[in-house]
């Protein structure tokens, strides 16, 4: 059975109302422990070689691949249009364009970056070598 807390009320000479709190004599039986969430992500900047008139886009089933085959999601892209859409080129030379990922698993060590889609063409890049930073650069 829990024990209420007591209060008393102390009056001095002056009529102010002093109240003593005591703690109550229960204890928790769980205790909380913190956990450290820690938010990762992987920034793949891309560049694809391009002529006047070329269109691009990215496909939201593009993923990050283990050598395991976990698949990671595509987050967040900038500089390229989302399919259905695309994106026209005005110029010869190369095509930039940035993608954001969800984290990788910590004992990748190596993986691919697959664009997988309902017909031909699919970016892919192959063996890519995981860093400290997991900010990458790759060629189309």
């Amino acid at each position: 059975m829990i024990e209420r807390p007591q209060f008393f009320n102390l009056v001095n000479m002056d009529e102010e109302v002093l109240t003593v709190v005591q703690e109550p004599k229960v204890k928790p039986e769980n205790k909380i422990t913190p956990k450290i969430l820690e938010e990762k992500q992987v920034i793949v900047h891309c560049s694809i070689p391009c002529e006047f008139g070329m269109c691009v886009r990215i496909w939201k089933t593009t993923f990050l691949v283990t050598e395991d085959g976990t698949k990671v999601p595509l987050l967040f892209w900038e500089g390229i249009s989302l399919a259905p859409e695309w994106t026209p080129v005005f110029h010869k030379g190369i095509f930039h364009f940035t993608l954001i990922f969800g984290g990788l698993p910590s004992g990748c060590e190596v993986f691919s970056m697959k664009e997988i889609i309902p017909e031909p063409g699919g970016f892919e890049v192959h063996d890519i070598r995981r860093n400290r930073t997991d900010v990458y650069h790759v060629m189309i």
